[in-house]
């Protein structure tokens, strides 16, 4: 099948990550892959290094620089057999763009569980500019679901990792600590994740602080990039443990700061199936997260960690105190989350079921299209 991805983002997240692994399971079984993407976008540079096409077309200002044109001309010289937008701003723009367009199916990927609004531009983006959405967690479907497109048109499809550069980290341990600036004692609290609001930091920090004095070797990382950098550092500080929370930035690579950890925790108040949490399950840590988006379909309450409710900072502390003090706990919940990472959000489980939906997808317009020309 032609496929056209659109995606309006210039950088590189799970999202990008996640569409890759796609690209290539479809682009080694043979299927055409082109893409919509905007000036500077990233994925680009992946999209060359596997010889396919790239179109630009600039769907961040799309009113001032004809991208809504330009990209009906892309549709109309590829012709594709389905459209897959990539993101929330490409299916709005890219949606409008090819409304009237002649493409037999066209769908859209959603991955964070933020509510949808009712308004046309929210809501109407999901049940009107597209045949189907994909979910990466149930969190996400159900959102979609009640903001009124059918059931039938939306698909659950967890999204997967490649574990193989997670296994085996604590052996690194040492190492790894050295590098960070991390105390061989320690006990170490990790979150990868961008430094935002909706993230959670700020229930870790408080976290840490009410198990300050029973564990005067906790410490936390907060690795990741954004805007709260600076804001976070001065709530640890106000907290009075700016001495125990570390705010580096990126920890690149991030096997670095699983292999030093002790617990993963993310905190977040919406979240989709958070990349950064699989990479720790597969690493065989033991995580707190809280109830928001797909996280409680990575961690499992009791069994390769803790659920709590979001922003519910006394709720982490007690399970943190829970893991912190049991090395025993914390082996088991780790090797339980390794495993149920294995069981369900692998890469090649992810990438099967999303060509097997795009196939069925397909193939369906064309059974329709070629009922149509029989009348």
């Amino acid at each position: 099948m032609r496929i056209l991805h659109v995606l309006a983002e210039t950088g590189w997240s799970g999202g990008e990550e996640q569409l890759a692994h796609v690209v290539r399971r479809l682009h080694a079984r043979g299927h055409v892959n082109e893409f919509a993407l905007v000036p500077g976008a990233r994925f680009s540079t992946f999209a060359a290094e596997l010889g396919l096409r790239v179109h630009e077309v600039d769907l961040r200002r799309p009113l001032r620089h004809g991208g809504l044109a330009a990209l009906r001309r892309v549709a109309a010289g590829t012709v594709p057999e389905l459209v897959h937008f990539g993101c929330g701003r490409s299916l709005l723009w890219g949606g409008l763009a090819l409304r009237r367009a002649t493409v037999p199916v066209k769908l859209t990927t959603r991955r964070i569980d933020y509510p949808i609004g009712r308004w046309p531009w929210h809501a109407g983006r999901y049940r009107r500019l597209v045949d189907h959405v994909i979910g990466n967690c149930q969190a996400v479907v159900d959102r979609v679901v009640a903001a009124g497109v059918p059931a039938e048109r939306v698909s659950l499809i967890h999204e997967g990792i490649d574990a193989a550069p997670f296994r085996g980290l604590a052996a690194g341990r040492a190492a790894a600590r050295e590098r960070l600036g991390i105390p061989a004692e320690a006990l170490l609290v990790g979150c990868a994740a961008t430094l935002r609001p909706r993230k959670g930091q700020r229930t870790l920090i408080e976290a840490v602080a009410a198990l300050a004095s029973r564990f005067p070797t906790l410490r936390l990382v907060l690795a990741g990039s954004g805007a709260d950098q600076a804001a976070l550092r001065a709530f640890a500080q106000a907290r009075g443990v700016a001495d125990r929370v570390s705010v580096p930035g990126p920890i690149r690579p991030v096997q670095d700061l699983l292999a030093a950890c002790d617990v993963f925790a993310m905190a977040s108040w919406h979240e989709g199936l958070a990349n950064a949490c699989l990479e720790a399950a597969a690493a065989s840590l033991p995580q707190v997260v809280s109830s928001a988006g797909g996280l409680p379909e990575i961690v499992e309450d009791g069994v390769n960690g803790f659920v709590v409710p979001p922003g519910d900072s006394r709720a982490f502390a007690d399970r943190l105190a829970r893991l912190l003090a049991d090395d025993t706990l914390r082996r088991s919940t780790g090797e339980a989350g390794r495993r149920r990472v294995d069981e369900r959000f692998t890469v090649e489980r992810m990438v099967r079921s999303t060509e097997e939906l795009f196939d069925r997808l397909v193939d369906r317009a064309r059974t329709r299209s070629a009922a149509t020309a029989d009348r």
